[in-house]
């Protein structure tokens, strides 16, 4: 198993293997972006792509994460996830392992921390890499 960054200007050659991984997430949004939004943005380089794939198959998951400065620490959010049904186990793993792309990607840009927001279910499932629920976000129509 591989997880690897996708450079912006492979956006476009590769679009057409993630777009129907991050279809899901983005429907379950409020509205804040579309797929084409995030196309656009893994194009400026302003947010980055990360697929898990297999030397045998398709890719099996793909992740979009922003960098956010806060004045005092950078951390890479994961805006997005979306994978093959029922294949979790057979990628998360590989995103967390110490040498990983991901995190030597964060450390090679002095993130210091990694921040999630998602659906409650994320909240096991990253409890086992280190992730602790810290606050809620909450939301309201005005």
């Amino acid at each position: 198993m591989k997880i690897l960054r996708i450079e912006s200007n492979l956006i476009e050659a590769i679009w057409k293997y993630v777009e129907d991984l991050l279809e899901k997430p983005v429907e379950l949004n409020l509205g804040e972006f579309t797929l084409e939004d995030i196309k656009d943005r893994l194009l400026k380089n302003d947010m980055q792509l990360w697929i898990a794939a297999s030397t045998s198959e398709k890719i099996l998951a793909a992740g979009v994460s922003e960098v956010v400065v806060y004045p005092r620490e950078k951390r890479l959010r994961m805006v997005l996830v979306g994978a093959r049904e029922n294949r979790l186990d057979e990628w998360i793993d590989t995103c967390f392992e110490p040498e990983s792309p991901l995190l030597e990607w964060c450390k090679k840009n002095n993130i210091k921390r990694m921040e999630s927001t998602g659906r409650d279910g994320w909240t096991k499932v990253l409890r086992d890499y280190g992730f602790k629920k810290y606050y809620t976000v909450l939301i309201r129509d005005v």
